[in-house]
């Protein structure tokens, strides 16, 4: 290995000017360092584990001429979302980004020295099954099934790294890899992440008191199941019918730490369906109806903010805000429980609340009928559309038309 990377592992720390790194990157070159020829990264909500591997790796490909690197998650749109924006948002703070280099067709950026890092997703059997690589590395790969890890890691020369946070059971493939000798598996928490703002923090410690295995899964950063879920089974399906009945728009909205959450919804006979199409932080109004007003649809939305609903239906969209009340979210959750939900294989921070969205646990440890204030975004924006379109709370009358948007 070469002597640059043995001096970064030194460090457990390091920031300049527009990018910051945290003990994640130290041990990541340290493993290396060291021999491992599979770095199993395990952790906590926001325990900077993706950031930094992406940052290792730009070094990496950097320091060794004519290095490929793939980068894979379960789901292609994900990928595009998550690690591959963040990828091209450290090359644009290194000055490393040269747009003729980057093959926007293909998702693959080439480096000056020849070195490049190409992004898909495991869905592609071509690509599981297809050319070698230098690095592989599988972001939340857990989402993966083991033949299609195993695949991967076949085809992989040099090294592979995984990050997960690890709620799953001790028959997963991933507590196998963990156990193998040439594996460096650590584990970081979000107190390892000395940037996160004070407010992100805060949120992480109130699952303490919301549910154990939350806490201990994307708190502490250990292995744990998931209990409690408010919908155990869900089923997840490829796409949104597009003959679904009482089609609308669900919207649950978020700024700064929160995001705005804006699903389609539809019925078919006792099933109900759900496609995520947005899932941001910092929308303004504008970003809002940027979304919503191509759909042409009947949007369902909170009604805590009415000069945001205002804004929103001054730029044409049909939008309903929907009446809460003491004893609403419970409502809305019970009438959902009356259908079989379906949620698209792209709806990945849905798919992601589906699986943490729980109820309370009291001091006991005992569940009780009151779920908790976090993974619920998409929840909430499905839950506005069972409440408008179904149970009609809808607190003022539409101020434009059906016919106005050119819908019949």
């Amino acid at each position: 290995m070469t002597a640059d990377l043995e001096i970064i592992s030194d460090k457990k720390d390091i920031s300049h000017d527009k990018l910051q790194t945290t003990k994640v990157f130290g041990l990541l070159a340290k493993a290396i360092n060291d021999g491992y020829t599979t770095i199993s990264l395990q952790g906590s909500s926001r325990s900077s584990k993706t950031y930094n591997i992406l940052i290792f790796l730009v070094i990496y490909c950097q320091l060794r001429q004519k290095t490929s690197v793939s980068i894979v998650r379960g789901s292609l749109p994900v990928l595009r979302r998550s690690a591959m924006r963040d990828f091209f948002e450290i090359l644009g703070k290194l000055n490393l980004y040269t747009e003729s280099r980057h093959n926007k067709t293909n998702l693959i950026y080439t480096f000056s020295n020849g070195s490049f890092v190409e992004f898909f997703s495991a869905e592609s059997e071509e690509k599981l099954r297809g050319s070698e690589r230098d690095v592989l590395y599988v972001n939340e790969a857990s989402e993966l099934k083991y033949i299609e890890y195993q695949q991967l890691k076949l085809r992989t020369n040099e090294l592979a790294i995984i990050d997960y946070n690890p709620s799953f059971s001790d028959d997963h493939w991933i507590c196998d890899v963990n156990k193998d000798e040439y594996t460096y598996h650590f584990i970081t928490t979000y107190k390892d992440n000395p940037f996160l703002p004070q407010t992100i923090i805060n949120e992480i410690e109130s699952l303490q008191r919301k549910n154990k295995s939350l806490w201990e899964v994307y708190g502490l950063g250990i292995q744990s199941i998931i209990e409690g879920l408010i919908f155990p089974d869900i089923r997840i399906i490829e796409e949104f019918p597009q003959y679904a009945k009482s089609q609308a728009i669900g919207v649950d909205y978020g700024f700064s730490n929160d995001p705005t959450a804006i699903v389609k919804c539809g019925i078919i006979d006792d099933n109900m369906y759900f496609d995520e199409l947005c899932y941001e932080t910092d929308m303004l109004a504008k970003d809002i109806i940027n979304v919503l007003k191509p759909l042409k649809m009947k949007v369902l939305s909170e009604s805590a903010d009415p000069r945001l609903i205002k804004e929103i239906s001054n730029a044409g969209v049909l939008i309903y805000p929907i009446k809460k009340g003491a004893g609403s979210i419970n409502a809305g959750i019970m009438k959902m429980k009356e259908y079989n939900i379906h949620i698209t294989k792209n709806s990945f921070n849905f798919i992601k609340e589906k699986n943490n969205y729980t109820y309370m646990q009291n001091k006991d440890g005992k569940f009780i009928n009151e779920p908790i204030d976090a993974y619920n975004h998409c929840f909430d924006a499905a839950r506005y559309y069972v409440m408008g379109e179904i149970l009609g709370r809808i607190t003022i009358t539409k101020q434009v038309t059906k016919e106005d948007l050119g819908i019949f």
